[in-house]
């Protein structure tokens, strides 16, 4: 930091002073800022590799799939398809899609069994997609391992949700899966940047939570 210099500081140097220190906090904020996003989008990455080795002789008894952005159904979709699981539940869906349209766009040859995939209307947000994801848990009794999907930049928001709704009865493992995220677009950086923001709002939202 730029201390004071002379005993007698005019009202220029003084002002050019501070300036220097507002600037160099504000450089130091953004680079302390931009490596914690990165080792978000690098942990999420890490747990991807993590659920491969998990399951690489196992299949998941439910996929989950947190709408919000795009190609999160196609991964879900294609991990169905190679762990032979059709019990998919896809949380947070627009109230005027059904099964039939959502698996329309994709040609699934007959892999995936629609009946036994689940959609839930009523989550808006994360917290409720998380809420939405723990009731069909409790309610459908015999789901154990878990794969939730989301984008990269999504995952450490969701996994500290569940840790902090989780209750010590439940005995789920829950897994994640996450779509890679091209952080060379104007459009994802501005994404992540968002995210990190939404992450301490959450965790800050989280502390004052009560299940109750």
């Amino acid at each position: 930091m730029f201390k004071k210099k002379y005993i007698f500081e005019t009202q220029r140097t003084r002002f050019f002073r501070y300036f220097q220190n507002c600037a160099f906090i504000f450089v130091v904020s953004i680079i302390l800022y931009a490596i914690i996003s990165l080792i978000f989008i690098l942990a999420a990455r890490n747990l991807n590799q993590e659920t491969s080795q998990k399951f690489y002789n196992l299949s998941p008894d439910l996929i989950v799939v947190f709408t919000g952005d795009s190609g999160r159904i196609p991964l879900a979709l294609k991990l169905a398809k190679k762990y032979k699981q059709s019990n998919v539940l896809i949380t947070g869906v627009y109230s005027k899609n059904s099964v039939d349209s959502l698996l329309k766009p994709f040609k699934l040859d007959g892999t995936l069994d629609p009946n036994l995939l689940t959609i839930d209307y009523l989550a808006r947000n994360t917290v409720e997609n998380v809420i939405s994801t723990l009731r069909h848990l409790r309610e459908k009794k015999g789901n154990k391992k878990i794969i939730v999907i989301s984008h990269d930049y999504h995952v450490m928001r969701i996994k500290l949700i569940f840790s902090k709704l989780l209750e010590k009865s439940d005995d789920y493992e829950i897994n994640f899966y996450s779509v890679k995220t091209d952080f060379t677009t104007a459009r994802n950086i501005k994404i992540i940047a968002k995210e990190l923001y939404k992450w301490i709002r959450t965790y800050g939202f989280l502390l004052l939570w009560s299940p109750e």
